[in-house]
């Protein structure tokens, strides 16, 4: 009795399970029906893709871009602009300005700043600029002849010595 309990439960077995071939086709199945639904998933992303993308892709080229411009704006002004801290007799003649420092090759040697000064007076005499580190230390002064009648505007370089650390001048001051 034992015996044929065993065998028919063994035969239910096998008629009851799939054979290898029959699971395959069913995994087959199984797997394409999963990567057309896959499948719609992405042409629904692509769709949306081709309508918002390129908005989407122009707006976070520009915001790149805006960075870029920014950190390249920024470089330049840490490294050639500095302030300039007007004396009263200055501010009397002209208005406020800002130094752009001007490095030339090691062969010029030559050091400059350059002022862009608006009158608001006539002006003649000399100008003195002076340059400051961050410790409040004068570094280096340069003097030079201003003529400039009152209303007009012009650039003018002031020359340092060679040896004169601009790279290191917090600000300048000027009388």
């Amino acid at each position: 009795m034992k015996k044929t309990l065993i065998l028919l439960s063994a035969l239910t077995l096998m008629v009851s399970c799939m054979s290898k071939e029959e699971k395959m086709k069913e995994a087959e199945a199984d797997g394409n029906e999963a990567i057309a639904v896959k499948s719609k998933l992405i042409e629904g992303a692509g769709k949306a893709l081709q309508e918002q993308g390129k908005a989407a892709a122009k707006s976070a080229s520009k915001g790149v871009g805006d960075v870029i411009k920014g950190i390249n704006s920024g470089m330049s002004e840490s490294i050639s602009q500095s302030d300039v801290i007007p004396e009263a007799s200055f501010k009397a003649n002209f208005e406020e300005c800002k130094a752009e420092k001007i490095y030339a090759s090691n062969d010029d040697k030559v050091k400059k700043v350059t002022i862009y000064l608006i009158a608001k007076n006539d002006f003649k005499g000399d100008l003195i600029l002076k340059a400051f580190n961050a410790d409040k230390k004068e570094i280096g002064r340069s003097r030079l002849k201003a003529d400039i009648k009152k209303d007009d505007a012009q650039y003018v370089d002031f020359t340092f010595d060679e040896r004169t650390h601009l790279l290191q001048t917090e600000y300048f001051t000027i009388k």
